[in-house]
C-alpha cells in the first residue's frame, strides 16, 4: 500500500508538468538570485516570451533573436577554465610500477585541476583523448565540487574532507530532475574540462566522447562550440546491450535502449584514420597449410558429423581418430615473404578462452550448462597453440552419450579481416564485463575491444592516449593490450578522482548498493582503500604482469596543494618580522621528489621524462631528460656541487632559495655558471 501524502497537492508542480507536456520548448533554467556566498540560485522556469509566442497567432515582440547555446553560469564555467591554480602533483613511488623507466602516468585527483596543471607540459602533445564522462541519467552522482569560488586547498581545509588514507572526499550530490540545476550542473561540470582538453590535443589529434541519449544533444553543442562545428568527424553508434531481460519489461510503452554514442572531433584540418583488423573465423579453406595430418575433406567430414542428428558410433569414432592425430604445422610455407620464425611448438590449456569459444560454437543452446558439464574434461578437449604471429584454437567436442552433439571448430584467432569500419558498431561484446580486465568492478566498465578499436583508428606509433575520466582503468589496460597484440608502442595518461566508495554506498539505492559493496569487498581482499582509483591502479598492475610486453609500468601522481608556503605567493602580505622567521618557502612535509615534479610542471617538462638521481659532493641531484633539467633541493650546497652541475651544461638548473651553504657560495653562484654554462637558465624556489 502507498503511504498517504497527508497534505494538499502541489498545484504549481501540476501546472508546470502540464506546460512541459504542451510546450517543451518553453522549459528552461534561470538564475533567480544569489545566496549569501554569492553563488547563483538556479531554478526550473518557463520562458515567458516563448510561451507567449506559442499561444499567439502573430509575432510577439520580445528579446532579440539570435542563434546561441547558453545556460545559467555559463560565463562562470568559461572563467573557471581560465582560473590560475597553485596546486601540484606529488609522485607516489610505492604505488607505481617501474617508476624509473615507465612513460605511462596515472594521476589521482579532480580532473579539472589536473587538466590545468598539464596545460604547459602537455600542450599539443596528446594524439587521442577518449573519455566516458557522467551521463547525467538522473540517478548518477557528480563527485566534483560545484562551489567554483573556493580553491582546492581551502576546500580541503574548510571541509576537513580527507579520509584516513589522505584521499579527498567530495560531497556527493544527486543530480536529478527535481533539482532545478539538472542540466546546468552537468554543463558547468563538463564545459571547462573539454575546453582545457582541446589545448592538450596535437594538431592532428582526435577526441572521442562516449555518451548516451540524456545529454547527447548538449554534448554535441558544447563540442561544436569548443572544437568548432567544422571539426566534427562523426558520431559512432555502438550497440551496448541486447534486447533481453529488464530492458524488455516495458517494451510495450517505450522502445528499449540498446545504443550509446561516441562523438568524434578532430583538433585540426587533417586527421588520418587507420584501418582496423577484425578477427574472422573459417571453416572452409586449405587447412593443410596450418594443420598436419588432416585434409580439407576431413574437416568438412567433422563438420557434417557435428551437424548430423543421426550420426553413428562409427562416424564419431572416426572423428575422434582424426582429432587425435591433428598437429600444428609451420605457417612459414604460406608466409615465406614475411620471414616468420616460429618458436618451439607450444600447446597449453586456457580455460578463459575455451569458455568464450565454447559459448560461441554451442549448437544446442545452454552454453553455460555445456561448459559446466565439460569443465572437468576441457584439458583433453581444448588446445591453444601459439606462435609469434599466429594463435590457433582447436576445440574437440566430447562425443560421449552425456553430450547431445559432438562439437569441433577450428578458430584462427589472429586471422584478420582488415576493414575501414563505418559509424555503426554492433560487433563488440558489451555484456558480461564484470570481471573483464582482472578486477571486480560492476558499473561503468567499457569493453576493452571498444577502446582498442578507437586506439587503432586514431593513434599511431609512440602517440600518447589520454583518459581523464578513467574509472576502472579500461583505457590504460586497452593501450597495454593493443601494444602487445600489434607489437607497437603507445603511452597513456589516466586521470581519476579518488571517489570514496563508502560515501557512494551510503547515497546509493538498493540495487547500486549491491554492486558497490561487491567492489568494496574486492578492495578489502587486496587490502586497498575504498576508492575507485585503487581499482584502476590494481587493474593496471595485473594487466602489466599478465601481458608483460613493452612498457607495462606507470607513475602514480596525486593532486595536492602547492609545495610552497603562502609567503611564496603573497610576500607583500607577510610582515617583515615573520619573513625573517620563515627562512624557507617550502612546506615541511614535502620531499625533494615533490619539488622536482612541481618544477617539471612549471617548466613544461614531460612528467614521463627519465629521471636519474646522482650524488655530487654529498648532495642529491636530479638529472631529468638527459641533462635538460638539473635540480638540487638539498641545503648547505657547496661550490663543488654548483660547479659540477654547471659543467653538465643543462638547459635549466634549479635550486632551493635557501640551499647555499654560505654567502660566499651564493655570491659565486652566477659567476660559476657564467664560466662553465652561461646559456643555462637558472632558477630558485
Amino acid at each position: 500500500m502507498d503511504k498517504m501524502d497527508m497534505h494538499t497537492k502541489n498545484l504549481a508542480d501540476e501546472n508546470y508538468a502540464a506546460l512541459i507536456k504542451l510546450f517543451p520548448n518553453a522549459v528552461t533554467e534561470t538564475i533567480t538570485g544569489y545566496d549569501e556566498d554569492g553563488k547563483a540560485i538556479v531554478e526550473r522556469a518557463i520562458d515567458a516570451d516563448v510561451l507567449r509566442q506559442e499561444i499567439s497567432t502573430t509575432v510577439v515582440e520580445g528579446k532579440d533573436e539570435r542563434y546561441q547555446f547558453t545556460w545559467p553560469d555559463k560565463k562562470k564555467a568559461i572563467l573557471l577554465a581560465n582560473e590560475l591554480v597553485s596546486s601540484t602533483l606529488r609522485p607516489i613511488k610505492e604505488e607505481s610500477v617501474d617508476f624509473e623507466n615507465t612513460e605511462n602516468l596515472y594521476i589521482e585527483g579532480d580532473n579539472l585541476e589536473v587538466l590545468k596543471l598539464l596545460q604547459e607540459t602537455y600542450l599539443g602533445e596528446i594524439k587521442l583523448i577518449y573519455i566516458d564522462p557522467p551521463y547525467n541519467t538522473g540517478s548518477d552522482t557528480f563527485i566534483y565540487s560545484d562551489d567554483y569560488s573556493i580553491s582546492l586547498e581551502n576546500y580541503i581545509d574548510e571541509s576537513g574532507s580527507k579520509d584516513e588514507f589522505g584521499n579527498i572526499l567530495y560531497d556527493l550530490k544527486v543530480n536529478n530532475e527535481s533539482n532545478g540545476r539538472y542540466h546546468t550542473d552537468w554543463l558547468n561540470m563538463i564545459y571547462p574540462r573539454l575546453k582545457l582538453s582541446k589545448n592538450l590535443l596535437s594538431e592532428d589529434g582526435v577526441i572521442c566522447i562516449q555518451i548516451d541519449d540524456n545529454e547527447y544533444e548538449n554534448m554535441k553543442k558544447i563540442c561544436d562550440e569548443i572544437f568548432g562545428a567544422d571539426s566534427y568527424m562523426t558520431t559512432i553508434v555502438v550497440k551496448m546491450s541486447e534486447p533481453t531481460g529488464m530492458k524488455m519489461a516495458h517494451a510495450s510503452t517505450r522502445l528499449p535502449k540498446l545504443k550509446e554514442y561516441i562523438l568524434t572531433y578532430k583538433k585540426g584540418k587533417e586527421t588520418k584514420i587507420n584501418s582496423v583488423k577484425i578477427p574472422k573465423e573459417k571453416w572452409d579453406g586449405e587447412y593443410k597449410t596450418f594443420l598436419k595430418n588432416i585434409t580439407k575433406d576431413e574437416v568438412i567430414f567433422i563438420k557434417s558429423v557435428r551437424d548430423n542428428e543421426e550420426r553413428t558410433k562409427q562416424q564419431i569414432d572416426k572423428v575422434n581418430d582424426i582429432l587425435k592425430r591433428v598437429e600444428f604445422c609451420s605457417v612459414s610455407e604460406k608466409y615465406q615473404e614475411k620471414n616468420i620464425v616460429l618458436d618451439e611448438q607450444k600447446t597449453e590449456y586456457n580455460y578463459e578462452n575455451s569458455w568464450r569459444i565454447i559459448q560461441t560454437v554451442s549448437m544446442t543452446g545452454g552454453a553455460k550448462q555445456l561448459a559446466d558439464d565439460m569443465r572437468q574434461k576441457l584439458n583433453q578437449t581444448f588446445y591453444s597453440i601459439q606462435t609469434p604471429k599466429k594463435k590457433m584454437y582447436i576445440i574437440k567436442g566430447d562425443y560421449s552419450s552425456q553430450i547431445e552433439k559432438p562439437r569441433c571448430k577450428i578458430l584462427f584467432a589472429d586471422d584478420y579481416l582488415t576493414v575501414n569500419p563505418c559509424d555503426f558498431w554492433q560487433d563488440i561484446k558489451t555484456t558480461g564485463l564484470d570481471n573483464e580486465g582482472y578486477v571486480d568492478f560492476k558499473n561503468g566498465k567499457k569493453p576493452l575491444k571498444l577502446v582498442e578499436r578507437i586506439i587503432q583508428l586514431f593513434s599511431n606509433e609512440n602517440d600518447i592516449v589520454m583518459d581523464f575520466f578513467s574509472g576502472s582503468g579500461t583505457t590504460g589496460n586497452a593501450v597495454m593490450d593493443f601494444c602487445k597484440s600489434n607489437e607497437t608502442k603507445r603511452q597513456f595518461v589516466l586521470v581519476q578522482l579518488a571517489e570514496n566508495l563508502d560515501i557512494a554506498y551510503d547515497k546509493a539505492d538498493a540495487t547500486a548498493k549491491k554492486d558497490i559493496k561487491r567492489t568494496i569487498d574486492y578492495l578489502d581482499s587486496i587490502s586497498k582503500p575504498h576508492v575507485i582509483s585503487e581499482i584502476g591502479k590494481e587493474r593496471l598492475r595485473l594487466a602489466g604482469k599478465d601481458l608483460a610486453y613493452g612498457d607495462v609500468g606507470f607513475r602514480v601522481l596525486k593532486l595536492d596543494t602547492s609545495n610552497m608556503k603562502d609567503v611564496y605567493y603573497n610576500p607583500a602580505q607577510v610582515k617583515q618580522t615573520s619573513l625573517f622567521d620563515s627562512t624557507d618557502n617550502i612546506k615541511e612535509d614535502r620531499t625533494p621528489e615533490d619539488l622536482l615534479f612541481q618544477v617539471m610542471l612549471d617548466l613544461g617538462v614531460m612528467l614521463s621524462e627519465k629521471i636519474e638521481e646522482t650524488v655530487i659532493a654529498g648532495k642529491k641531484v636530479f638529472n631529468v631528460g638527459n641533462g635538460f633539467l638539473i635540480a638540487c633541493f638539498d641545503t648547505d650546497v657547496s661550490d663543488e656541487t654548483v660547479k659540477t652541475i654547471a659543467q653538465m651544461e643543462p638547459y635549466y638548473a634549479v635550486f632551493r632559495d635557501s640551499s647555499m651553504a654560505s654567502d660566499s657560495v651564493a655570491n659565486n653562484f652566477d659567476q660559476i655558471f657564467e664560466s662553465y654554462s652561461p646559456q643555462t637558465i637558472r632558477k630558485v624556489l
